[in-house]
C-alpha cells in the first residue's frame, strides 16, 4: 500500500465511506469470499516465520544496485511485500478453495509470499517468481532456504512480459490459480500479461494486483482491468485488488471493507 501524504489519507477515507461488508453483497460467490475469507479467522501456521522474514527485510539497511543507482532493500520490501493482513487473506483463499495449480508472482516479494502460502511439495513446481533485479531473486532464494519453505519455488529473471510468456510455455486452460502483480508495470507489459493469463484462469483463479494505489497510472490499470469483458468479478480491498474471470458469474465490481 502506498499512502502519499494527505492525498493518500483522503483516498483511504473515501474508500472507507464507499465500502460495504458481507451484508451489502448479493453475489453468492462474493458473499462466500467475504464471510469465509475476508472476515474468516483461519490462522496461518506459517505466519510467524514469514513475518519475521518480512520485518527483517523492511528494517534492512542493505543497499542494492538498480538502474545504476543504489537503493535501500527496505524500499523494495515496502513496495513489493503486502502487509500481513493481505498475505493472510490470500492464504485463507488458497486454503478455502484448495488451490493447487500455478501461482505466478511478478515482482518478487523476496520469499515472503511463498513462505505464507506454502502448499507442500509436488512433483512439478507450481510457484514461479519473476523479477528484473537479479539481486532480489538471490535474496528470495536465500529466504526460501533460510526459513524452510515447504514448497518448491522457481525464481526467474525477466525484462519484458514476452520473457515470462515464453518461459512458462503454453500453460493449459484453468491452470493458473493466482497471477500476483507486485511491481508497477508499464501499460503495454501489463496488458500482454493479462491477455495471456486471463484465458488460463479457472473459476477460482484470479489476478491479484497489489500496486493499484501506488500511482494514478496503476490505479487506471486496475479500473480498466476490472471493467474488461472477460473479468466478471472485481474486488477492491484498497491495497489489493482481485479480478476473477468466472464464466458463470454476472459481471459485478465490489468495494469491500478490510
Amino acid at each position: 500500500m502506498s499512502l502519499q501524504g494527505i492525498f493518500g489519507l483522503i483516498d483511504y477515507l473515501l474508500y472507507l465511506v464507499q465500502t460495504t461488508n458481507r451484508h451489502g453483497v448479493h453475489s453468492p460467490f462474493v458473499y462466500h469470499f467475504t464471510d469465509r475469507v475476508l472476515y474468516g479467522n483461519l490462522a496461518c501456521q506459517f505466519e510467524p516465520s514469514a513475518e519475521l522474514c518480512r520485518k527483517r527485510l523492511i528494517q534492512s539497511k542493505r543497499k542494492i544496485k538498480f538502474n545504476d543507482r543504489e537503493i535501500l532493500l527496505s524500499k523494495f520490501a515496502l513496495e513489493r511485500i503486502p502487509s500481513s493482513k493481505y498475505n493472510r487473506l490470500i492464504f485463507r483463499w488458497i486454503q478455502d478453495q484448495q488451490l493447487g495449480n500455478y501461482i505466478i508472482e511478478i515482482g518478487s516479494s523476496m520469499g515472503v509470499m511463498p513462505l505464507y502460502f506454502q502448499r507442500g511439495s509436488a512433483e512439478v513446481n507450481r510457484y514461479f517468481v519473476f523479477d528484473k533485479v537479479d539481486t532480489l531473486l538471490t535474496i528470495s532464494e536465500y529466504n526460501i532456504r533460510e526459513y524452510d519453505c515447504g514448497e518448491s519455488v522457481s525464481f526467474l529473471s525477466y525484462q519484458k512480459a514476452d520473457d515470462i510468456i515464453k518461459k512458462l510455455g503454453n500453460l493449459p486452460t484453468n491452470s493458473i490459480d493466482l497471477l500476483i502483480i507486485n511491481e508497477a508495470l508499464e501499460s503495454v507489459e501489463f496488458w500482454k500479461l493479462v491477455d495471456w493469463a486471463t484465458p488460463k484462469l479457472g473459476d477460482r483463479g484470479c489476478i491479484v494486483m497489489t500496486t493499484l494505489r501506488h500511482s494514478q497510472e496503476q490505479g487506471l490499470l486496475w479500473q480498466q482491468l476490472k471493467n474488461q469483458p472477460k473479468i466478471t468479478v472485481g474486488i477492491d480491498l484498497f491495497a489489493m485488488g482481485m479480478a476473477f474471470a468466472r464464466n458463470t458469474q454476472k459481471k459485478e465490481n465490489f468495494l469491500l471493507r478490510y
